[in-house]
């Protein structure tokens, strides 16, 4: 059974007054003159280019974590990203951006983080060749820019995909209250560039309707993926770290809600496994509350469970301390966030605890707190 049935608790959700994972915020005027010297050149309807720019974005922490008498902490620089994008003949966009390792620059270069070729005709049909977001599960739909936590949960990092961009094509676009996205993607050994090629493909599904009218809500948008890959000894394999997961199927359904000043965003997920890889399940429940133009506050509840011993692995911080699997995975977030230019620049603060189960008692036990300060900038 690869999905039990979780549309109760959605409906429930669904009466809460909640929103989506925006930060609304007033940019002052000096902001706005600051980053638009990323624009390099604006063109009008009959020129080659309507637009180029410069993209980027800078993301580190300072954090401290601890599981019984082991401890650590730190600065960490998570992601640093620098590339080029551009519009041109009206319906094409290119995106190009590389990832460097500023914490460790040896190499500096660590991967192409983005590469892509986009014609959009209409909203309903776009069509994207290239290294993308193949955009599986809740947070792994989401753009690091736009996270309201200091990082995905463990859910996407073990049923959702291990590197935020995959070579392939996607289809995707907005049909009235429905949107769609079905993608094609190379399960081959990763490279710092496109890949290898030399093992499975996979494929993701998306299909989401609108029920903001229905429901009396500011947002509310269900939406409902579907992952299959095929079946190949170089699944999950490469640097600097592999495409996907070896997973055989993998669903998940996912619901955001907005309400004023409050949101909440939560799935439930699951997959099969095949060769090594354990059938996984998990629940994620993350509400949020705007303060005010400024600040925000988050909760973050995530739980994943392994069908097999050392299914689950740790995320970041956590596996620094315990490089080791568990069988059972249950996190709190409380987190606090200050956006100074909305997502473009905001400092954000994460307090958590988890707890990893190993009923197989090979190194993969933790039970412990953790603190994240991050700073983030973008353009």
């Amino acid at each position: 059974m690869l999905l039990r049935p979780a549309t109760l608790a959605f409906a429930a959700c669904s009466l809460l007054p909640l929103a989506a994972q925006t930060a609304p915020a007033v940019a002052p005027s000096g902001y706005d003159a600051l980053w638009s010297h990323a624009v390099l050149l604006t063109g009008t309807k009959g020129d080659f280019f309507q637009e180029l720019r410069i993209t980027g974005r800078e993301q580190f922490d300072w954090y401290s974590f601890g599981n019984g008498t082991d401890d650590r902490s730190g600065w960490g620089n998570r992601r640093s990203r620098l590339g080029l994008k551009g519009q041109f003949l009206d319906d094409f966009t290119f995106a190009a951006e590389a990832d460097f390792n500023l914490g460790h620059p040896h190499p500096l270069y660590n991967k192409l983080s983005l590469a892509t070729v986009a014609w959009a005709p209409d909203p309903s049909f776009i069509l994207t060749i290239g290294r993308q977001p193949s955009r599986f599960t809740l947070d792994g739909s989401m753009s690091s820019l736009v996270l309201p936590t200091i990082d995905r949960s463990v859910v996407s990092y073990n049923i959702g995909l291990l590197d935020d961009a995959v070579p392939g094509i996607n289809v995707e676009g907005d049909v009235g209250l429905w949107t769609y996205r079905a993608g094609l993607y190379s399960a081959g050994a990763a490279t710092p560039s496109f890949g290898r090629f030399n093992a499975a493909l996979f494929g993701v599904v998306s299909v989401g309707r609108h029920f903001e009218k229905a429901w009396g809500l500011d947002k509310a948008w269900l939406r409902a993926d579907y992952f299959l890959q095929g079946e190949d000894a170089q699944n999950s394999t490469g640097t600097p770290f592999p495409f996907t997961r070896d997973h055989h199927q993998a669903a998940s359904l996912s619901l955001q809600t907005e309400k004023g000043p409050w949101s909440l965003a939560m799935e439930v997920a699951a997959s099969e496994g095949q060769g090594m890889q354990s059938d996984l399940k998990s629940f994620e429940f993350m509400p949020a509350y705007q303060l005010n133009a400024d600040w925000q506050a988050v909760f973050r509840y995530t739980y994943l469970e392994s069908k097999l011993n050392n299914g689950i692995y740790m995320v970041q911080y956590e596996g620094w301390l315990v490089p080791g699997a568990g069988d059972r995975y249950q996190e709190f977030y409380l987190g606090l966030n200050r956006y100074f230019y909305g997502h473009k620049l905001k400092w954000m603060f994460g307090l958590e605890h988890a707890r990893m189960h190993d009923r197989a008692s090979d190194g993969g036990s933790y039970n412990g707190w953790g603190f994240t300060s991050g700073f983030r900038v973008s353009w």
